[in-house]
């Protein structure tokens, strides 16, 4: 299972508004719960079943190229016993208090069912180094994003959408060969390995598999 709290940190005048509509919008994605709004400017929601780290994958891209957002994500191992609520209070753990545009912070509570055959505190070392992990493959992603121009922006936003080259092309009304150069400029490749990366990470934290 897998839960995801996000904190608006933009200078919007009607934030109330923009994060309503923002959990509103995020709702709608693939394989991920209702947002709840939580205290005006944060918002939770979990992610459970096979394609849950891509879900959460996918929603954490979403809130980084929107910018203004700050994400806390927690992964609690599949034979964990533990509730949607435990989660959610996980993920806010993570973010913590603060927390600047862009971060992304990550908790991965360690297996109970290899407790028997491991030590507790290697068990919350692997744990930690997943988190560590998986923070560190967003933070990447996060750094490429920042770097765009409105035209990369775009343009990526059509690839996302699982157009081809050609159709985005269409779509913008220019060249395949300029979208090729947009989308290079961008730091399409970059992303689509980075976004791949953490949603094999999130799986093989959920998991337990080294």
């Amino acid at each position: 299972m897998f839960a995801i709290y996000a904190r608006y940190r933009g200078r919007d005048v009607r934030r109330a508004e923009l994060v309503r509509r923002s959990a509103e919008a995020l709702s709608t994605l693939p394989g991920i719960g209702n947002f709840d709004v939580i205290d005006v400017e944060d918002i939770c929601a979990t992610a459970q079943g096979e394609d849950a780290a891509v879900a959460i994958a996918d929603v954490t891209m979403a809130l980084l190229s929107a910018g203004d957002w700050a994400v806390g994500i927690a992964v609690l191992p599949t034979d964990s016993n533990e509730d949607e609520e435990v989660a959610r209070v996980m993920a806010g753990n993570a973010l913590g208090t603060s927390g600047r545009s862009g971060t992304v912070k990550v908790r991965v509570a360690p297996r109970s069912s290899s407790a028997a055959t491991a030590g507790l505190r290697e068990l919350k070392q692997q744990a930690n180094t997943w988190a560590f992990d998986i923070s560190a493959a967003f933070t990447l992603l996060s750094a490429v994003l920042a770097k765009r121009t409105a035209e990369g922006r775009e343009a990526t936003a059509f690839m996302r959408r699982g157009l081809t080259q050609v159709e985005a092309a269409e779509e913008l009304g220019i060249t395949k060969q300029a979208m090729s150069q947009r989308l290079q400029a961008a730091g399409w490749q970059a992303e689509t390995a980075g976004w791949q990366l953490a949603v094999d990470l999130l799986q093989k934290a959920e998991l337990g598999v080294c």
